[in-house]
């Protein structure tokens, strides 16, 4: 058995592996080299940085990393217009949200892992993992065909939405939604402070978006429940919107089932999965870069402290699960419902939800229900009567 060249065992703590150079594995990687553990990273490219996307997060990123990625921001949007069949909302927020480009915040967190003193090697396909006294053989195979194993306690798997770690501890893979957005100019009149969202449940139970890049661009997309519904509802929206597509991005995101812990023991060994690997996404907007930041951050948390509970990952379950009802309950809205729901939207629901960011749902949900609880009455109606219809049915 091959021993990778740059293993080196720590006196104070064993070595950690992690499998998957996403943002969440990246900023375990620096979390635990900052605590004194060796830190192994492995990913399959040979470059650091996936394909280039933009996407959309809240301010509440800065929270959860200490810091602000600057680098990775390429605008920010301070208003937010919601439009469904025959109505308008506008919220404007309190803290802008950041349009980040997702390859140059996993090159920014690939520095400060490597800072930190992790060891980030490209290049390494994880092969599996065999149980042994007291701990884990996990098997990679370099990109020169060489087959590598390292020895550890402690294994994170990072590796995306089909993780390979997941499937190696049979944990089921989470349902999936396919996300579809082309690069165009940014249409006439458009402000690039701006972000827009439609609901139009004929075409997805979820929504469009127009995000802003920049002055003069724009991305343009939705959220699916498959390639093929994802490729017709952008090529209707911009066609009806006169919009020319100059480039796409796509991707497969996981829904956050609430299925269990993202953490097991194997043969004394603890598996830890962070991100997408563990669907750490908001179904309601299915959004997971920072609640898959703080899903490391609760990983690490519990490996510096050894022990198998975590506060942190108590309180971003908590969140995902809410979300999880608020999309249960939107996943039934018909279009009507949609122009019912912004016509409640009067300016005490807006000072309340441009006052909070996405990533606070615990925080929001009952001001938010205080000040128009014909919102809870408008959700309970919808999904009751959802029920009868489903009933009939059958």
């Amino acid at each position: 058995m091959r021993q990778l060249s740059s293993f080196k065992v720590s006196s104070t703590y064993p070595p950690v592996g992690i499998i998957g150079a996403s943002a969440a594995g990246l900023y375990a990687a620096c979390l635990l080299a900052k605590g004194g553990v060796p830190v192994y990273l492995f990913d399959e490219r040979e470059q650091w940085g996936p394909p280039s996307r933009t996407l959309i997060v809240t301010p509440h990123i800065q929270d959860v990393l200490g810091c602000i990625p600057s680098e990775a921001i390429v605008n920010r949007t301070s208003e937010l217009q919601l439009f469904s069949p025959q109505r308008s909302a506008t919220i404007r927020l309190s803290q802008p949200d950041w349009i980040v480009e997702r390859e140059k915040l996993i090159q920014m967190l690939a520095r400060q892992a490597r800072a930190a003193g992790a060891e980030l090697l490209p290049g390494y396909r994880f092969l599996g993992l065999e149980p042994v006294h007291g701990g884990l053989v996990v098997r990679l195979e370099s990109s020169r065909g060489r087959i590598e194993h390292l020895r550890t306690r402690v294994l994170i798997g990072a590796d995306g939405v089909f993780s390979g770690v997941a499937g190696a501890v049979q944990r089921d893979h989470h349902p999936t939604v396919s996300i579809l957005q082309a690069q165009v100019v940014l249409p006439p009149g458009t402000r690039a402070d701006t972000t827009q969202v439609w609901f139009e449940p004929p075409s997805t139970r979820y929504f469009y978006w127009l995000m802003p890049e920049a002055r003069d661009h724009a991305a343009v997309g939705l959220i699916a429940d498959d390639e093929c519904q994802a490729r017709e509802g952008l090529q209707r929206f911009l066609s009806i919107h006169d919009l020319e597509p100059l480039g796409y991005q796509g991707a497969q995101v996981p829904l956050y089932s609430g299925n269990g812990r993202p953490w097991r023991k194997i043969s004394g060994a603890q598996v830890f999965l962070v991100g997408d690997a563990a669907a750490q996404v908001k179904v309601t907007t299915v959004g997971g870069v920072v609640t898959g930041l703080r899903g490391a951050r609760a990983a690490a948390q519990a490996i510096l402290q050894g022990s198998n509970d975590s506060r942190e990952l108590g309180a971003l379950q908590r969140e995902l699960d809410l979300h999880r009802l608020v999309r249960s309950v939107l996943n039934r809205f018909a279009p009507s419902d949609y122009d019912q729901l912004l016509g409640l939207v009067n300016a005490r629901t807006q000072r309340v939800l441009g006052a909070h960011t996405r990533d606070e749902i615990c925080r929001v949900l009952l001001p938010l229900l205080l000040v128009q609880p014909r919102l809870l009455l408008l959700a309970a109606g919808r999904f009751l009567f959802r029920s009868a219809e489903s009933c009939q049915r059958t």
